[in-house]
């Protein structure tokens, strides 16, 4: 159980702060609310509509953000703290910043991570130039991460709760952004999230949390395909020596990583899509060893840790943590910035990891807490000479 009395104490130099709370309907963003109404901080609830499943063909009973309840869970929590509380209209933004992105990546055979995006452009880019322009110059949201001022720098940490811990998506964000966030939750578990939430009775308390992607209420590749309108998208399906293996109906439903979906038979040991190549709408197919491989290429680099930036714009390698993927629990590598530190290759130290092209690949350091920096996974290179084996389809 967290401890009352220590939590406000911490909560405290929030006091008369001017803060917007971004509230999902979750009981997450709630409690962040409450505690920072709690701690005397002036604040206001903010919900954003980014997507309309009723004009998309989506199914709002499905959908995890941006229904009618989710707003209604917001409001009722807003009104409990007696605090205002207003809807942003940010649907067309986030279509260009996220949904539009989103799609093409996957059209081009990437693996985009659409709530990297979100963070980085929307909540604490577009909501937090909109609340500076109200004369709120804080954000705050549920996420489980925790900023540390440090003389003129601001840190980026993991969340107390290991297994909610949100710093992964967070790693492009700048100082300034740095600055104006507030992570209410950051030392905090979801256990004893619900718990403070069960004891004010909010309305979220017992709320089910999102898995999935926000705005998506069915298959990914369903929604690709509706809002792509991408025609003829089939393709071939080949072997690392080139062979034809098969056909597929369209290279988004494919990650590097995968193993179901190929719907290829006769092989006595299980084939994984180990790369794509957009170009041509192949899939090459290989063993689970054929994964393995000593390095992979990040480009996009964000470096949060001004120490690791100092080093990457010098061009100095560096040993980090690298978590390449949301759930990943990260494995030791060395980093070699290349290009002003706006590029690196990573080499594997001890334990490989699958590097999914349009993936996030964030490094931490050495004690896998503070987030030092990031950038999107590469596409391959290794495979392309096949192109010219397999048979033009």
């Amino acid at each position: 159980m967290y401890k009352t009395n220590r939590y406000k104490f911490i909560m405290k130099k929030y006091a008369g702060k001017k803060i917007v709370v971004a509230m999902s309907g979750g009981v997450d963003s709630s409690v962040a609310a409450l505690l920072l109404k709690e701690a005397g901080a002036q604040i206001v609830g903010v919900s954003l509509q980014v997507w309309d499943y009723s004009k998309n063909g989506g199914c709002q009973s499905k959908a995890t953000c941006c229904s009618p309840k989710d707003f209604q869970d917001a409001r009722a929590v807003a009104c409990k703290l007696n605090i205002p509380y207003y809807v942003f209209d940010f649907e067309d933004y986030f279509k260009t910043q996220v949904i539009d992105k989103f799609v093409d990546q996957y059209q081009s055979g990437l693996t985009p991570n659409p709530c990297v995006e979100c963070n980085n452009y929307v909540k604490f880019k577009h909501l937090y130039l909109k609340a500076k322009a109200l004369g709120y110059p804080l954000v705050a949201t549920g996420h489980y991460a925790k900023v540390v001022r440090d003389g003129s720098v601001y840190r980026l940490f993991r969340g107390k709760d290991k297994e909610k811990d949100q710093s992964y998506f967070l790693y492009g964000l700048t100082q300034e952004q740095l600055a104006a966030c507030v992570f209410p939750l950051s030392n905090l578990t979801k256990k004893e999230v619900r718990e403070i939430a069960a004891k004010n009775n909010l309305a979220t308390a017992d709320k089910e949390e999102s898995q999935d992607i926000c705005f998506i209420s069915g298959k990914v590749s369903s929604f690709v395909e509706k809002i792509g309108k991408k025609k003829d998208a089939r393709g071939l399906i080949i072997s690392i020596e080139g062979k034809v293996l098969g056909t597929h109906t369209g290279i988004h439903n494919f990650t590097v990583g995968q193993r179901r979906g190929l719907n290829i038979g006769g092989h006595h040991k299980p084939l994984y899509v180990v790369d794509i190549i957009p170009e041509s709408k192949i899939v090459v197919a290989g063993r689970k060893e054929d994964l393995d491989e000593e390095s992979f290429k990040v480009e996009k680099c964000n470096w949060i840790s001004q120490d690791i930036r100092k080093t990457a714009v010098n061009e100095t390698p560096f040993e980090a943590i690298a978590q390449v993927r949301y759930r990943h629990s990260g494995v030791k590598v060395t980093v070699y910035p290349k290009e002003n530190g706006e590029k690196a290759v990573v080499y594997f130290k001890d334990t490989y990891a699958v590097a999914s092209p349009g993936q996030s690949a964030v490094f931490y350091d050495l004690e896998n807490k503070e987030v030092l920096g990031g950038g999107i996974i590469a596409r391959k290179e290794k495979y392309k000479n096949l192109v010219n084996k397999a048979v033009n389809f």
